[in-house]
């Protein structure tokens, strides 16, 4: 898979680009079109491939690219950019800002940062977009309850400090941090989790009172509330992806494959190794008696699970047709799913100690009190500090060259000091207040002491921000808007997202954002068809799609050319590969620094070949000027089993007399490597067998997946070992993914929450890095020399890499391939870069 994982880099900077399949011009097509098109621009869609989707398509909280490439379709930004990343505005880019300004203070203690916001933009519901749209952005990122990945609360705005806190009289240099205001929330709320484990573990000696038991049971129902949403989350995620299960198992059905993900069915093992059939499918809990193994004899069925499977037959049984049969069975799979780890105490303290649900309470009860802390530091039912200082708008009838534009909006946002980076945290989408606020924030919003944010209100936050219908349905002003596959009717979240595709239309309104260079998409219907990688050439071939992007592999590249029909682009992605190791899992950092000594990158180099990938010692994309040249491996790959031993030993861990590393506990070394997607096709899967094959004659146990909930198990740091990719932004900040202070869940998959709430002492050693990590990332921030600044990300990178939570492996060529004989070559960006990719305007984007 050639983006296991793709994670936001940077939600913000999404919405710099409409669109972006990056891609050069090695090979030239040769069709010229002509005057009478081949394709009806207005009856067919155009079909593009996308990776497996997680489904969260609203623009302040994805987490995933290819949720958020599909948000970018219906979004525009305060920004746009151009074909070297820098940022672009004006009457002739898809963003709101008409023109801008940056002012730097004589004496460097300031920089002021203006924005002149076009008139008469359009949503694509036709309400007009206004400064209270781009200021209830600015508050939403801004408030203390947000906790999504962007990180525009990281810029040292004025008066910042004294909004989040409530704190009139703070100072914008004063020392309290996030994490300090924040330590007292989740301080609690790591109690009230405990108070709930210690009541259900019954050997725990801990007594309640009555009002705590009370509050105690009203918790552990809440806690059953949330798993209720995981387990159904977690079927929408798993539905419809046989494909990638049917080379090893013998699912063809979604309930089986979502009892296999949910851990309810087993594969039968014989000292580790699984058992096949004939055909080469492994034997598991689903299979039945009677089936021939591959070592000729027959299955006796021991290991069926006749009431998984009998059970779910018969409540299908009471339907008549095929829907209300796969409804039937929905809902008798989520029934024992969520039944199968609530009936009894120990099962909620896994639910508690192991699934998402265990991190989303956690948040929620911090949540829950920071919003009665800020409830009581409000005055007469007003926040104390209405408005962040710093921000401030007015109007203005010149643009900053003197020129007559007539009476427009003015934003401007001033910081203290200098920051390379904040111009690029204000490039956000501008998502409409009307749709993603309420009818009553929304009506006494005046842009100027509220703004459509109901501030550090959890409730807000979570039930209007987050309703269910506004994380399934994108609304904005952006080249397309959400439809249905037809485009008939209105869509909802289960008619633009259904079957595996995605549908959009033409955004109508588009051309209201700008002058003659934006018009309105050519082609009316775009439609997203999720396909798993390994099917993505059959797919092209079969003309199933128009467009698509498969590994480029040397095997994939000389295929390509030997297809009439299609046309392929290459360039190095800005971004790179990498292996996660979750301290949560693994808190020995000698046992995380085995692992990774036991993986060797160039099996990710093989897969592509050194013309199309080459390996990476450092966790920043190689296009980066910030990337370490001298960058050479930090750990290096082991040769022999002593070099493994030898480190684990100083964690105490020791072979036992059955050849497994154990430790004074009697607990043996052992993690699941999960490869992010439902299919091996990936360039970390060699590295992993081979390391794992390794690891186990050294003492671990070591299992190696797939898994195609991965993408939301990493958002909840649910993950002990992984591969995944990252996707890199135009400035090398690292503040978002590294920084302690950042509330992004990419914190997550390095434990960060694990890191730094430990007061045992387990982790002191952790915490004095991430510490001097955070310091560096500052300092990177404070000046725009750039030699200065890529030395202090040099430091920082090997910090990272001393901390051993991930390694970087490879950095690859993207590969856009495309019909040629639908797609007209005149359509596409003749110069792409990897800011500005092959389909970068994607309202230019037509047919022959």
């Amino acid at each position: 898979m050639k983006k296991s994982i793709k994670r936001v880099a940077c939600l913000l900077l999404s919405a710099m680009t409409a669109f972006s399949l990056v891609g050069c011009g090695d090979e030239e097509d040769s069709s010229t079109g002509g005057s009478a098109k081949t394709y009806d621009t207005e009856t067919r869609p155009v079909v593009f491939a996308t990776e497996a989707l997680d489904g969260n398509f609203n623009p302040f909280f994805a987490t995933s690219g290819t949720d958020t490439e599909m948000i970018s379709m219906t979004q525009i930004g305060m920004l746009s950019s151009d074909e070297n990343g820098n940022i672009a505005y004006g009457n002739d880019q898809p963003c709101v800002t008409l023109d801008y300004k940056e002012t730097v203070a004589e004496d460097q203690s300031s920089t002021e940062y203006e924005f002149i916001i076009k008139k008469g933009i359009k949503f694509s519901d036709g309400v007009e977009l206004t400064i209270k749209d781009v200021l209830f952005n600015l508050y939403v990122y801004l408030d203390p309850a947000y906790m999504g990945s962007a990180t525009m609360y990281s810029t040292d705005i004025v008066g910042l400090k004294r909004y989040r806190a409530q704190d009139p009289n703070l100072q914008d240099d004063s020392a309290v941090t996030d994490s300090t205001l924040s330590a007292g929330f989740y301080a609690d709320a790591l109690a009230r989790k405990q108070n709930i484990l210690d009541y259900l573990d019954k050997d725990s000696g801990m007594t309640f009172t009555a009002d705590e038991e009370a509050q105690i049971k009203e918790d552990i129902e809440l806690v059953k509330e949330l798993f209720q949403e995981e387990v159904e989350s977690d079927w929408t995620a798993n539905a419809g992806t046989q494909e990638g299960y049917k080379d090893e198992y013998t699912f063809t059905e979604d309930w089986e494959i979502y009892y296999f993900v949910e851990g309810l069915v087993t594969v039968w093992t014989v000292q580790g190794k699984g058992q096949k059939d004939e055909n080469g499918k492994y034997i598991t809990s689903l299979t039945p008696a009677g089936v021939k193994l591959e070592d000729g004899s027959t299955y006796d069925g021991s290991h069926y699970n006749a009431e998984r499977v009998e059970g779910i037959q018969e409540a299908m049984s009471a339907g008549t047709t095929d829907v209300q049969k796969e409804k039937l069975a929905k809902e008798f799979a989520i029934k024992t799913v969520y039944e199968a780890y609530t009936t009894i105490d120990s099962q909620i303290m896994q639910i508690l100690n192991f699934w998402a649900t265990g991190a989303n309470i956690l948040d929620k009860f911090a949540a829950e009190a920071r919003t009665e802390y800020y409830e009581g530091k409000k005055k007469d039912g007003k926040l104390v500090v209405e408005t962040i200082s710093g921000i401030t708008t007015g109007t203005t009838t010149t643009d900053f060259k003197g020129n007559e534009i007539g009476a427009h909006d003015v934003l401007k946002i001033k910081i203290n000091g200098i920051d390379p980076k904040a111009k690029y945290n204000f490039a956000f989408a501008v998502a409409p207040m009307h749709y993603y606020s309420n009818e009553t924030a929304t009506a006494k919003a005046d842009g100027k002491t509220y703004f459509g944010v109901e501030f550090s209100n959890n409730t807000f936050f979570e039930e209007v921000l987050q309703a269910d219908a506004k994380n399934a349905l994108p609304v904005g002003a952006g080249v397309y808007k959400a439809s249905t596959w037809n485009g008939q009717g209105t869509p909802t979240g289960n008619t633009f997202y259904a079957d595996n595709f995605v549908y959009f239309e033409r955004n109508t309104n588009f051309e209201t954002v700008g002058g003659d260079e934006i018009t309105n998409a050519k082609i009316k219907y775009l439609h997203y068809k999720v396909v798993n990688s390994d099917k993505l050439m059959e797919a092209l071939k079969a003309k199933n799609i128009d467009v698509g992007e498969p590994n480029a592999t040397e095997a994939n590249i000389n295929a390509i050319k030997d297809i009439a029909h299609l046309n392929q682009k290459t360039v190095t992605t800005n971004g790179y590969g990498y292996v996660g190791v979750n301290p949560k899992y693994v808190p020995d950092i000698e046992v995380r620094r085995a692992i990774m000594m036991a993986f060797d990158p160039i099996h990710c180099l093989n897969y592509y070949s050194e013309k199309y990938a080459s390996i990476i010692y450092r966790s920043m994309s190689k296009e980066s000027w910030a990337y370490p040249k001298d960058a050479e491996s930090y750990y290096g790959v082991a040769t022999s089993e002593t070099e493994i031993l030898n480190l684990v030993k100083e964690a105490g861990w020791t072979k036992a007399s059955d050849g497994k590393l154990k430790n004074s506990k009697g607990e043996v070394l052992k993690f699941t490597f999960t490869i992010a997607g439902a299919t091996t096709d990936h360039p970390a899967a060699t590295m992993f067998s081979e390391a794992a094959d390794f690891l186990n004659k050294c003492g671990f146990d070591i299992t190696v997946t797939t898994d195609v909930s991965a993408l939301k198990k990493l958002a909840t740091g649910q993950l002990e070992v992984w591969a995944a990719a990252w996707s890199s932004t135009v400035d090398p900040d690292m503040y978002q993914v590294y920084h302690k202070d950042s509330k992004a869940t990419s914190v997550n998959n390095w434990g960060y929450p694990t890191i730094l709430n430990d007061s045992t002492g387990q982790f002191t050693y952790e915490q004095g890095i991430i510490d001097e990590l955070s310091t560096l990332i500052e300092e990177a921030r404070e000046t725009n020399v750039q030699s200065t600044r890529a030395e202090k990300y040099s430091q920082a990178l090997d910090l990272v890499m001393e901390l051993a939570v991930e390694f970087p492996t490879y950095q690859r060529k993207d590969l856009v391939v495309y019909n040629k004989d639908v797609i007209s070559a005149s359509s596409l960006n003749q110069k792409p870069t990897s800011y500005a990719g092959v389909i970068n305007e994607i309202w230019e984007l037509d047919y022959n």
